[in-house]
């Protein structure tokens, strides 16, 4: 790397209760119409739809999507269900096999994880829980609480996002409301 392409060191503030971040270079805002194929229940994704409402949004700051980049974003899930299935994002497999580092930091979600010979691994995050996603897995973080689910997310510039296997083969389990906790079914 030469001095005329070398990364500028960055600074950002991180509203860790909110999840608001500045300066921020990107938002990734995820309505109900972006991913309702990832819900199992078609009458409740049909009666939720005319609302369409924003299930998360993602701020990132401004780190180049390259290999040797650790990019970083803070993902705020909001409180609700689609039938008996919590508010989640998309979900994703890395196109480069690398991991990925959560920290939860406020409300409380659970992450799933799976490899994609379907083997299945769940972690809860409230606040201050760290969960480390190895290369290989698949990734889907679920809002299980009456609260914004907030997490902070580094993962290296060039990983990519595959979006496509987790919409065509979806994961082996979902997360349901279950009384006033979750089940994981």
């Amino acid at each position: 790397m030469t001095l005329e392409n070398l990364q500028l060191p960055l600074a950002t503030m991180l509203d860790l209760a909110s999840g608001d971040m500045d300066p921020y270079a990107l938002v990734v805002e995820r309505r109900l119409s972006h991913m309702a194929e990832a819900y199992h229940d078609r009458a409740a994704v049909t009666a939720a739809a005319g609302e369409d409402p924003v299930i998360y949004r993602a701020y990132e700051a401004d780190v180049p999507h390259e290999a040797s980049q650790l990019v970083y974003r803070m993902t705020i899930i909001e409180p609700g269900r689609i039938g008996d299935e919590f508010y989640m994002t998309k979900g994703h497999h890395h196109v480069v096999d690398s991991g990925e580092f959560y920290l939860g930091t406020a409300g409380t979600g659970a992450v799933v994880m799976q490899t994609r010979s379907g083997e299945v691994r769940v972690e809860e995050m409230p606040p201050g829980r760290a969960v480390y996603v190895p290369p290989g897995w698949a990734h889907r973080s679920v809002n299980v609480g009456t609260e914004p689910f907030v997490f902070l997310a580094v993962f290296f510039g060039n990983a990519g996002h595959d979006y496509a296997s987790i919409e065509r083969d979806g994961f082996a389990v979902r997360v349901l409301a279950d009384g006033d906790g979750y089940r994981v079914g």
